[in-house]
């Protein structure tokens, strides 16, 4: 047999190797499905004997210049991919406080009418701008036989500041805790009303919105054992939301308006749905910021709430879930971190949510398929086929593509389970990941 040149070994190598790369391109090509196909599987149908639902967070409105237009929720693309692949969805922003308000930036206007609270103070509620809005999108749940998680009543960001001051002026002073818990009541009492009433005349009284985020992120990521809660910290005192602080501490000085917050919405809510506390970095629980601890303070203070009298009823705190917003990155947390807080919370006797879940700091696509691979075998331990009295009731994912993730800013990341191509979406390594952890 004759010997080979050197050159003609190389040649031969660089062939061999170019056919490998292509085959291995080819092969993760191969794995990127359109996501409406027959064949590409449904993720809620995939976990259904997992998790009592499948979650996947949207945007309604545009942002930017364009805020306020119509986007990603109302596009037939975007809804059929929804229906497919989700049980319920989180709107990423429309039912938050600033964008119900829709004030942005105007100094509100307070109504003529008032709000008689249930502890006795008289207000003139400001005007609540978009809150039509609301019914847009159940519409869209409806049309589309999803449900919907309501994110979020209560939180100390995207709460425009004027909610908090003597005539909605951030130029007075902030207003006594006596005035913010009726503030805060009449807040409550017209969103769920509205949602309430809205399902009654238009989806013969059945829940669209079966779960409310009441309240959000109240707990300090510098948490020590003494202060715990966002505002009461060095990192968070006297601060605006801007700057990571929190108005509703600034008045209340306390968890008060925690408490007070899972007082109206069982006052008002029905009795059916799940109300939820939410947070992020909830496994974070060393000396820089005791997360996880304060968050069971938080609960507990919820849970030991005593009863008092809303709308004419006497009306305790009440807690569902415990949300857990799950924004996990290549290191941290560990694993085996995130699974002992889910045990921790469990132990409480309190169901879970994913509320959130992304993949943060990724920049190939591997490296996200194996951070998913990793979570969702976890996650799925806690499901249906837990033993324990409480479970992980729901996961969802927080945006639908990698390309309109919150957290990717410079486009390389890859963050979600969906690439999307001109106005379709195609699967990607990480959608491919969870499949196989179902397996």
């Amino acid at each position: 047999m004759k010997k080979l040149s050197l050159k003609s070994f190389i040649s031969i190598l660089i062939i061999i190797l170019t056919s490998v790369i292509f085959l291995n391109s080819s092969e993760k090509s191969a794995q990127k499905k359109y996501w409406l196909d027959s064949s590409t599987p449904s993720i809620k149908e995939t976990y259904s004997k997992y998790f009592d639902s499948f979650g996947i967070a949207c945007e309604y409105g545009n942002w930017g210049k364009g805020w306020g237009t119509k986007g990603e929720f109302t596009y037939e693309e975007v809804q059929k991919g929804l229906k497919k692949h989700a049980d319920s969805v989180t709107m990423g922003n429309c039912f938050k406080p600033q964008f119900i308000f829709g004030w942005w930036g105007k100094k509100p206007s307070a109504q003529k009418t008032t709000f008689k609270a249930s502890n006795g103070q008289v207000i003139n509620p400001p005007e609540l701008n978009l809150i039509d809005r609301l019914g847009d999108i159940l519409k869209i749940c409806k049309d589309n036989n999803l449900l919907m998680r309501g994110h979020v009543l209560v939180w100390h960001s995207q709460t425009d500041d004027a909610f908090f001051y003597e005539d909605y002026n951030p130029s007075k002073k902030l207003v006594s805790k006596e005035v913010m818990t009726a503030r805060q009541e009449w807040y409550i009492k017209t969103v769920i009303e509205y949602v309430n009433e809205w399902e009654k005349k238009n989806n013969g009284g059945k829940h669209i919105i079966w779960a409310w985020d009441v309240v959000n992120e109240a707990a300090a990521d510098d948490a020590s054992q003494a202060n715990y809660l966002r505002g009461s910290t060095p990192q968070t005192k006297d601060k605006g939301a801007d700057k990571g602080g929190s108005r509703w501490y600034q008045i209340y000085k306390s968890d008060e308006f925690i408490v007070n917050a899972f007082r109206f919405a069982n006052a008002y809510a029905p009795k059916d749905v799940k109300l939820c506390y939410n947070d992020y970095n909830e496994y974070m629980n060393w000396a820089q910021g005791y997360k996880t601890d304060a968050i069971c303070k938080i609960i507990a203070a919820i849970r030991s709430g005593k009863a008092q009298v809303v709308n004419g009823k006497s009306v305790a705190p009440r807690i569902d879930v415990m949300g857990m917003q799950s924004h996990v990155g290549l290191t941290f947390p560990t694993v085996s971190a995130y699974e002992a807080t889910i045990k921790r919370f469990l132990d409480l006797g309190i169901d879970i949510h994913v509320t959130e879940f992304d993949v943060g700091g990724a920049t190939s696509q591997d490296a996200a398929a194996k951070v998913y691979k990793n979570y969702f075998d976890v996650l799925k331990k806690y499901g249906k086929l837990y033993k324990g009295k409480n479970r992980i009731k729901n996961v969802t994912v927080w945006g639908i593509n990698n390309e309109n993730s919150w957290i990717n800013h410079d486009g390389k990341g890859h963050p979600l389970l969906f690439t999307k191509q001109g106005q379709k979406y195609y699967t990607n390594g990480s959608f491919d990941a969870i499949i196989e952890a179902a397996k």
